[in-house]
């Protein structure tokens, strides 16, 4: 796939100073555009309200996002203490990776509405982009004020299953003075699953998984089969598992069969992935010309995958290009 901008950014930070790689890497994380900035109902209204505010909120839905940053500017100048407003121009400067500002607007927000648990969301994701971009004396100040907004914004909201991911990604990644650790990450997704039973168990492995705790991760991958037998995403989990492990490696290539001849599933991994982890096992095991197809079926469905690219080269013995 394309380097993103966060990757990039996480490159030239570690250059700097490799200690801090964790703290990076766990702010960065929590910034996947899966988290879904701005995507939450929106809190108390604020008064005066602007009638133009809900154009530029349908702006917004429409990806106009020059039209919608104009409309907001043009509502802050008439009322500056609309919270709507200010609360969207932070996050629209989070998507454009603007961190200082975005800190600015949504802390701004966050004083007109101390209980908005999207804005202390999205101002935790703010404060994870400035810390990769902050030296070395600052990072960690950074990162616990990041982790701290995760937080409450669990708090405030508890069945909002995207926060509860930011935070777990966080307590993955991070190092214990950043208040991170493999224990946290494993509390937080027991919790996650007493909400969501599926989306926790995934959870569960995935955490599992950081650890390189295989035997863990297929026993709770066994279970959740056991619980849900239709449940397509857990024969991709059991094929993720054999590829990254190499083991039960012959059961991984049936059940990632099994998972890209099923009609797909909101919510489950893209067939383009399926086809890279089976690529990898067949690799594994011997069968080249397979692998090759695999891998040939990722690129086909995503030719920005740059590992199936790169696995492709490697099996042809070619360096892959630029």
């Amino acid at each position: 796939m394309v380097m993103s901008f966060h990757t990039r950014l996480l490159r030239k930070v570690c250059r700097v100073d490799r200690n801090l790689l964790p703290v990076t890497l766990a702010v960065l994380v929590a910034l996947a555009p899966s988290n879904g900035f701005g995507a939450d109902a929106p809190p108390k209204a604020s008064a005066p309200h602007s009638t133009a505010v809900p154009d530029g909120l349908a702006l917004i839905e429409q990806q106009r996002l020059a039209e919608a940053q104009a409309v907001f500017e043009g509502v802050i100048a008439r009322e500056p203490r609309n919270l709507e407003a200010t609360y969207q121009l932070g996050v629209l400067a989070l998507r454009r990776s603007e961190a200082e500002m975005a800190m600015d607007l949504l802390e701004k927000a966050r004083a007109l509405d101390p209980d908005a648990a999207r804005t202390h969301h999205n101002l935790g994701h703010a404060y994870g982009l400035s810390a990769a971009r902050a030296s070395v004396f600052s990072k960690l100040g950074l990162a616990r004020k990041c982790l701290a907004s995760y937080q409450r914004a669990v708090e405030l909201a508890p069945q909002h299953v995207e926060y509860r991911l930011s935070l777990i990604r966080y307590y993955q990644a991070a190092p214990s003075i950043a208040g991170g650790g493999a224990e946290k990450a494993f509390a937080a997704a027991e919790a996650l699953r007493a909400l969501e039973p599926v989306r926790g168990s995934l959870t569960v492995i995935g955490v599992h998984v950081s650890g390189k705790q295989w035997s863990a991760a297929f026993a709770e991958v066994d279970r959740l089969r056991a619980e849900h037998p239709a449940l397509r995403e857990a024969d991709y989990q059991v094929g993720r598992l054999a590829a990254l492990s190499d083991q039960r490696q012959q059961e991984g290539i049936a059940a990632l069969r099994r998972f890209l001849d099923a009609a797909p599933q909101p919510g489950d991994t893209p067939a383009t992935q399926a086809q890279f982890r089976l690529g990898m096992i067949l690799e594994k095991t011997g069968q080249s010309a397979e692998a090759r197809s695999a891998y040939r079926a990722a690129l086909a469905a995503d030719p920005n995958h740059s590992l199936a690219r790169e696995a492709l080269a490697r099996l042809d013995g070619k360096t892959p290009s630029a």
